[in-house]
């Protein structure tokens, strides 16, 4: 019987420079518990993705690994699946989250990208030459931290990856240099509205909270005295991804602060 299975990117890389930015990703030993009692109790296969097949993630970051090896990864698990989530291992989740699984069409399933409209716009502009001035439609340029496909998608990322590898080093003297924003996104929904494919944004916006610092998720109805003080992102979210933050080890300390908070739900 054909299940969903949960595609969870926890790459610890060997990068110094990265490793010391992420705190030795050690947020990654939060994610992954949460994500595996959520897929447990939802009948879904839970699938970490802790290997890239190309070993040097310095010169293919596994954030754009990850659409390349997804498919090859899970088949030659041996899985028959009906559709693949691909999730951030930078997230936790919600311990009585639905199954989006059930909420979801033949079509991409993705969130529209609107957490920091500047960055998407400056990241757009640097890749306008390279791009032949292809003309985005902004209503729909999604976010990568969560994408949903099925079989009908494999022909959609081998074409991406046979571009990333026909265009490497002009995509890297953007990537790091020029543009210095963004790694696969840009390139990713560029290839996605130049083939026409289907995506659909519909899925509740709480199944992806982003940039909880900035949008102030971590607050409470603090004007309301002796009401519930749970704080806006557990009450209302439901996935919640942790980027955006103005200090390097942000993350760690408040998915750990977060996973104090909630633990005892996921037992």
């Amino acid at each position: 019987m054909k299940k969903n299975v949960l595609f969870w990117v926890g790459i610890k890389s060997e990068n110094s420079h990265l490793r010391e930015k992420h705190g030795n990703f050690e947020y990654l030993d939060i994610s992954k518990p949460c994500w595996e009692w959520w897929c447990k109790k939802n009948d879904v296969i839970f699938f970490p993705y802790e290997k890239t097949t190309e070993s040097d993630t310095n010169a293919h970051k596994a954030t754009w690994q990850r659409w390349f090896d997804v498919f090859k990864q899970v088949e030659d698990a041996g899985i028959d699946y009906d559709k693949i989530a691909v999730i951030d291992g930078s997230t936790l989740i919600k311990w009585d989250t639905p199954n989006f699984f059930d909420m979801c069409t033949s079509q991409v399933t993705a969130f529209r990208s609107l957490e920091n409209l500047r960055w998407i716009t400056e990241s757009v502009d640097g890749y306008n030459d390279f791009f032949n001035n292809f003309e985005f439609d902004m209503k729909k340029y999604i976010s990568c931290g969560f994408q949903i496909f099925d079989k009908r998608h494999k022909k959609f990322l081998q074409d991406l990856k046979e571009f990333y590898f026909d265009n490497y080093d002009s995509i890297m003297e953007l990537q790091n240099g020029k543009v210095g924003k963004g790694t696969d996104q840009p390139v990713y929904n560029y290839m996605l509205q130049m083939k026409n494919v289907d995506v659909d944004i519909s899925l509740p916006t709480n199944f992806m909270l982003t940039h909880l610092y900035r949008f102030d998720w971590f607050g409470h109805n603090w004007q309301l005295q002796g009401a519930d003080k749970t704080p806006f992102f557990i009450k209302y979210g439901y996935i919640w991804f942790y980027s955006g933050f103005p200090n390097r080890g942000d993350r760690l300390n408040l998915m750990k602060q977060t996973w104090e908070l909630i633990k005892e739900n996921y037992k």
